[in-house]
């Protein structure tokens, strides 16, 4: 067994502030040093960590051009208007949307509809054109959702027109706003603003909060939250809490159905599942076919109805998985050619791609390559959309912006961003996105790297450490589950083998403790590690239920021989 392709590295442990803060909070010592680590140095934000709640959620109208948007509102209800919320394709749109439907109706607005581009046909955001369908609608006020705050000319040609404009959005801002009646955007906020880092469904959430003095839809801001990546931390982390809360009621019909395609107990969602089993079914309908059906589960009561678009939701997700595949495996087929072990990004372009496929496909190869992913899906009439997926170190929407020159139109924030860009520009952008990711990104950060919390014994492992880690969840972007290591560990050799399809179980000793770790997608390493006398291990200890039966496991992140 080789010493690991990844490098381990390992947190400082201050054993005496984590033993003060431990015995504060009456909790192991160990959980006090992964709080430590999170920066929460005292009790009172440890226990405000621990403990989310609806009362650490901010005043929304802390939010800049808040109240101007609300007195609008209020305007359009005074005067009976038609309302149109206008939300981007992807899950983080699709939520938000349905969360100000809600809210307008909610608040009063009798005259309420929706919108919201294709993918495909038209690209991301309000257009001039999608705003004449507005003024044929009725439409007296638009209200973005998790797009607007670069439709300059669509803002300009709605006030042209009659229409008032309100942007909410989370997207980084090019220069000046657009001249919108309100532009809420967190954006425009001090980094310190407690809503800094929200996505464009817990902006839409904020709204509905101010508008109704309510704090409904918890579940749908939970599910853009993850669904979009933002940071896990501050009000994130409580939107997401409290959402999965709520998720776990299956209150929601179409979240119910949605769950029995995925064949998964709502009851038992967790960040995890929420973003590999429900996100990319909701997604799926912006990706292959129209956005709007994901809208349609969200507000429908219906059952009937539900289990339909579920359905047509899952036939889209199947269809997807087979376009990426193909994508996939010709991306790597370029890369084994091309790919140079010293470039810093990596841009790829391709006339026969699918332009709703190409994210998911860039976040694989990021993950594979551990490079910035920009992937571009060219059309007939030489212009490409491209999807931007990054690593830890690279703020992928900055770089995007410093190269705007080359682009067409581009939006996004520091994981992740999409562009459009013409044939005759793609050298230039390759090159400039290059020089971006090499004054960024030091040599030294191009392969991955575990970041482990602490070093463990077996022994620490133990049913009071894992109750009070479930307290850290919900996990995802900047709050990873913790990761543990233990060094020096037996394989029991008849313990290893292959449990599903890819995945291994095997029993570990170290002195009088045996625990159970499983390892998701290594069953090629069953030889080897069967043959090892002693390794060392990184892993996320859990409880496991099985049959009525709880017990500890570790779920084993990386693998590693031990040093003589």
């Amino acid at each position: 067994m080789s010493h690991g392709a990844r490098k381990w590295r390992f947190c400082e442990h201050d054993r005496v502030r984590a033993s003060e803060l431990a015995e504060r909070l009456g909790i192991p010592r160990m959980a006090a040093h992964l709080l430590l680590l999170r920066g929460l140095e005292t009790p009172e934000s440890a226990d405000r960590f621990l403990h989310p709640a609806l009362e650490h959620l901010s005043d929304p109208f802390l939010l800049t051009d808040m109240r101007e948007a609300i007195a609008r509102i209020a305007l359009a209800r005074e005067r009976g208007e038609h309302v149109l919320v206008f939300g981007d394709y992807d899950v983080d749109g699709i939520t938000g949307t349905a969360i100000l439907v809600n809210a307008l109706r909610r608040y009063g607005i009798a005259r309420c509809s929706y919108g919201m581009p294709h993918r495909l046909m038209e690209g991301y955001g309000l257009s001039p054109d999608r705003v004449q369908w507005a003024k044929e609608q009725g439409a007296d006020l638009i209200v973005t959702v998790d797009n607007g705050v670069a439709a300059h000319d669509a803002v300009q040609a709605a006030h042209d027109l009659g229409i008032d404009t309100i942007v909410t959005d989370h997207h980084i801002i090019e220069g000046a706003l657009p001249e919108a009646v309100a532009v809420v955007n967190p954006q425009r906020e001090p980094p310190d603003h407690p809503a800094a880092e929200l996505c464009g469904a817990g902006v839409a959430f904020k709204l509905a909060m101010a508008l109704t003095g309510q704090t409904s839809d918890l579940d749908l801001a939970a599910l853009g939250t993850v669904a979009d990546i933002v940071p896990l931390r501050g009000e994130n982390r409580v939107l997401v809490a409290l959402g999965l809360r709520e998720i776990t009621k299956g209150r929601r019909t179409g979240l119910v159905a949605l769950a029995r395609q995925a064949r998964f107990d709502l009851e038992r969602a967790r960040s995890e599942n929420i973003a590999y089993q429900l996100a990319p079914r909701l997604n799926a309908g912006g990706r292959i076919g129209h956005a709007q059906a994901g809208v349609e589960l969200l507000l429908t009561d219906s059952t009937e109805e539900a289990n339909r678009i579920a359905q047509d939701l899952e036939a889209a997700n199947e269809e997807r998985r087979g376009i990426e595949a193909t994508i996939l495996k010709e991306a790597t087929d370029i890369l084994g050619r091309e790919f140079r072990p010293e470039q810093r990004s990596i841009v790829l372009a391709s006339p026969t791609w699918h332009a709703g496929v190409i994210g998911i496909v860039a976040s694989r190869i990021q993950s594979r390559f551990y490079r910035p992913v920009v992937l571009i899906a060219m059309d007939e009439d030489g212009e490409g959309r491209g999807s931007a997926r990054s690593i830890d170190a690279f703020d992928i929407g900055r770089a995007i912006e410093a190269c705007g020159d080359l682009l067409v139109r581009y939006g996004g924030h520091r994981s992740a961003a999409g562009l459009t860009i013409r044939q005759e520009r793609l050298a230039a952008f390759s090159e400039a996105f290059e020089a971006e990711a090499a004054k960024t990104i030091p040599e030294g950060e191009l392969s991955p790297s575990l970041r482990i919390d602490a070093i463990a014994s077996l022994s620490e492992i133990d049913p009071q450490l894992v109750a009070t880690l479930e307290l850290l969840q919900p996990f995802g972007h900047a709050n990873p589950a913790p990761l543990f290591a233990t060094c020096n560990v037996t394989p029991m050799p008849n313990s290893v083998r292959e449990m599903g399809t890819g995945h291994m179980q095997c029993m570990f000793k170290e002195g009088p403790s045996l625990l159970r770790g499983i390892a998701f997608q290594m069953a090629e390493r069953i030889p080897e590690l069967a043959a090892a006398s002693a390794v060392d291990i990184a892993y996320t200890p859990q409880f496991n239920t099985y049959r009525g039966e709880t017990t500890l496991q570790l779920n084993i992140k990386d693998i590693r021989a031990s040093l003589p």
